[in-house]
């Protein structure tokens, strides 16, 4: 046996042993919009074969109605603790937070709360890369009124649900 020297050696990396394969993505529409305009999801997995179509549309109307949720508990016009099965303490704590810094602005927009106007959330695009079977990150964009809004939201399973780790809108 020859010895080589340790320069003379090509090395040998994880991504040369084993071809690149195309991970799984799932594109649909999300239904039950107040809009002309359906609103289109995809959410990428980085694993091989782990959800299904059913399950990742599921998932993502899941997304959709915690959205909707914490919208309205930002219009005040729902109690933060709805979200308690839903989503984290701290997460909670910061939409609270959220909502006590917009309620300036809020009231700047009382005649709309005294005609009781309340645009419904119209979702736009959303975008979601299933990280681990346990996480998913979701990036998405909505309109509220004549307004439009992206946003962004941590999921993680936990306990057999979905628990909202983080929820930024903006």
């Amino acid at each position: 046996m020859t010895e080589q020297k340790i320069e003379e050696l090509e090395p040998v990396t994880p991504f040369m042993m084993r071809r690149p394969e195309t991970l799984p993505s799932f594109d649909g529409v999300i239904p039950l919009q107040s809009s002309s305009e359906p609103a289109r999801y995809r959410v990428v997995s980085c694993l091989s074969r782990t959800f299904n179509a059913e399950q990742v549309h599921e998932l993502v109307m899941h997304v959709c109605r915690v959205t909707c949720v914490a919208v309205e508990i930002l219009r005040r016009r729902q109690p933060s603790r709805i979200l308690a099965k839903f989503a984290e303490p701290e997460c909670i704590e910061r939409l609270e937070y959220m909502r006590s810094l917009l309620s300036d602005y809020m009231e700047e927009l009382a005649v709309l709360h005294k005609r009781h106007i309340y645009p419904p959330v119209e979702f736009v695009w959303l975008n979601g890369v299933l990280t681990s079977e346990c996480k998913l990150d979701i990036s998405l964009g909505m309109r509220v009124g004549a307004q439009t809004h992206v946003g962004g939201l941590v999921f993680e399973r936990k306990r057999g649900r979905w628990i909202c780790m983080m929820v930024d809108i903006g």
